[in-house]
């Protein structure tokens, strides 16, 4: 029976539920993308914003919608984002393309950003200070099991669904549907409980302001920033390689892209944000005076960098499985679970080492060992077998847990009491954009590397001609060319057949004997001739099979070069964090002072 004295237990199982639903869902995701991929002919810039529509969301609402759950109530905030993720994931599963898809995994950010901060509100309102430590560590171990559980869950999910029976009975043939859909007995479930055991909560001393200036600043910067990025490699980086239009207006000046533009207009919109915030007496958005402390003002850096390298390899990860590989997405989350059990079992070890000695020299050798994972994982091959991946995934899984928890304290330990609330929604925030930076970036430079990666692989290939390898080139340079879209593979397939048809007739045309009327009218010579032509036809069946295998080959490689190539980037990204971490005040220093 729930009462008074234990409502509060209730409450924390409450918020938990929903918080492993709120995680779980981005670590499925990840492993159901090669999946959408397929079921939509998406392309790599479509995946992108799959991810990023709903980070960079969820990083933009995260302090307002925080803030109007102190004014108008925790649990009223809670009930509303929960409904509102809920809404999301059943839209998200019915999405007719996946233009709809990333509309509705807004209406999901949107759910997640009023909830999130709701479950840490609500804990801290319903426990004395002396259990609250005990009741953060289970919320921190429900992200623990959701990081270890997720790749299971969407794996089985996105191979096998519900089981032959219940997808028939659903009707469901696309199983990533799945992903989504799992939320709603969740959400339906978290709603009646928080409905009957969550007592409201709100901030009686103090009501918030709203920045919306700030709010529309910050978003349209990040928006615009995130946008050259996802989509240079598809509008030019700065030669325009297609128009951008805004229904019949153009963008762009003469032949440069509206790349440079959104660029230039990011910068100015971030120093417009800035300045602004910077004269918010009340309730800015970003209160910049919490930078005046130098280990806040590290510590963000430092963690948007190390959630920009996990963030960007936790998206190419399930891509080189399930593409290059061809693992399953079951197969794919068993692969990934080393990883996640690395992060589950060293981040609370290494929470208490850096209670005890300090955070900075931990931070700083998770951050140096998630670099060298990324570094061994930079080696991938189209033979790369099971057992070879598991140590670099464990490397770079102790890596990240060592780095994560201490980051966290040494980043708001010396926080005034009264701001931590406000530091806690920056630093999730600035954690949140390092997310989405992560996956544009690295995404862009996967995007850029790997046509020329390709081309270099088609032109070593011996079973083309020249003029079919121009050929091969000039459709996977296409705009809408994509190897893992059907569609894109038919077009390669008959371009290269008629190139090599119109070969095989020239040869045959300029080798073929001139015969006499005598010959032409013997039976014996005709023969031989029928047989010749015949050998010729079946060895230009086996060398068009050839080619077409080479070229397979040759852009699974260019994947794997561009891939590894990444990885190194984002293992450099680590490592410049890694020197970051330098300029910390050590909080085992601060505690004695």
């Amino acid at each position: 029976m729930i009462n008074d004295k234990n409502r509060k237990w209730w409450t924390l199982g409450t918020v938990c539920f929903a918080l492993f639903m709120i995680l779980l869902d981005g670590n499925v995701v990840n492993l159901a993308i090669p999946k959408i991929i397929q079921s939509f002919s998406a392309n790599l810039s479509q995946v992108e914003w799959i991810n990023n529509a709903y980070l960079l969301t969820f990083a933009i609402l995260l302090i307002t919608l925080g803030r109007l759950g102190d004014n108008f109530g925790r649990k009223k905030m809670f009930l509303i984002g929960l409904t509102m993720f809920t809404l999301g994931s059943i839209l998200c599963g019915a999405a007719p393309s996946v233009s709809w898809l990333i509309v509705f995994r807004i209406i999901q950010a949107i759910g997640g950003a009023a909830m999130m901060p709701a479950t840490l509100s609500l804990i801290s309102a319903n426990f004395a200070k002396e259990e609250r430590g005990m009741a953060m560590g289970i919320w921190g171990a429900v992200s623990g099991l959701a990081i270890v559980f997720g790749p299971i869950i969407g794996g089985y999910l996105t191979d096998s669904g519900l089981g032959t029976n219940l997808n028939n009975l659903l009707q469901v043939k696309d199983f990533w549907r799945y992903v989504f859909y799992i939320n709603i007995p969740v959400g339906i479930i978290g709603f009646i409980f928080a409905l009957a055991v969550i007592k409201e909560s709100k901030d009686r001393e103090k009501k918030h302001a709203f920045d919306i200036l700030g709010v529309i600043l910050s978003a349209s910067a990040l928006f615009l920033l995130t946008f050259g990025l996802i989509e240079g490699s598809k509008y030019g980086w700065f030669w325009a390689k297609e128009d951008f239009l805004l229904g019949s207006f153009k963008i762009g000046i003469g032949n440069i892209s509206a790349i440079p533009i959104f660029f230039i207009l990011s910068v100015i919109l971030l120093a417009w944000f800035v300045w602004h915030e910077s004269r918010v007496k009340k309730d800015p958005l970003m209160d910049l005076g919490l930078f005046k402390s130098r280990n806040f003002a590290v510590g963000n850096f430092s963690g948007s960098i190390l959630s920009f390298a996990m963030m960007g390899s936790f998206f190419l990860l399930p891509l080189f499985l399930q593409t290059i590989l061809g693992y399953s997405a079951i197969k794919t989350g068993q692969v990934l679970v080393p990883l996640a059990l690395a992060i589950m079992f060293t981040a609370p070890v290494a929470g208490k080492i850096s209670d005890k000695f300090g955070a900075k020299y931990i931070v700083m050798l998770g951050m140096i060992i998630m670099a060298l994972g990324s570094f061994y994982i930079a080696h991938f091959r189209l033979d790369t077998s099971v057992k070879s991946l598991i140590l670099p995934f464990v490397v770079m899984g102790l890596g990240m847990g060592l780095s994560l928890s201490p980051l966290t304290n040494i980043t708001l330990y010396d926080a005034p009491g009264d701001e931590v609330g406000g530091a806690s929604g920056v630093f999730s925030t600035t954690r949140q954009i390092g997310s989405v930076m992560g996956i544009a970036i690295l995404g862009a430079v996967l995007q850029t590397t790997m046509i020329t990666n390709i081309s270099s692989h088609i032109d070593n290939l011996s079973s083309l001609s020249p003029q079919s390898k121009e050929i091969v080139k000039e459709v996977i340079n296409g705009k809408d060319f994509s190897f893992s879209d059907q569609k894109s593979q038919e077009l390669l397939a008959n371009k290269l057949k008629d190139q090599m048809m119109a070969e095989a007739k020239e040869v045959a045309a300029q080798s073929a004997p001139e015969l006499t009327p005598r010959e032409l009218s013997n039976p014996q010579v005709m023969a031989e001739i029928a047989k010749k032509q015949q050998e010729a036809q079946l060895a230009m069946v086996e060398k068009m099979k050839q080619a077409g295998q080479d070229v397979a080959t040759a852009g699974k490689q260019g994947f794997v070069d561009s891939v590894n190539y990444t990885f190194k980037i984002a293992a450099v990204i680590a490592l410049f964090g890694a020197l970051s971490t330098l300029l910390f005040r050590n909080n085992s220093k601060i505690k004695a002072k």
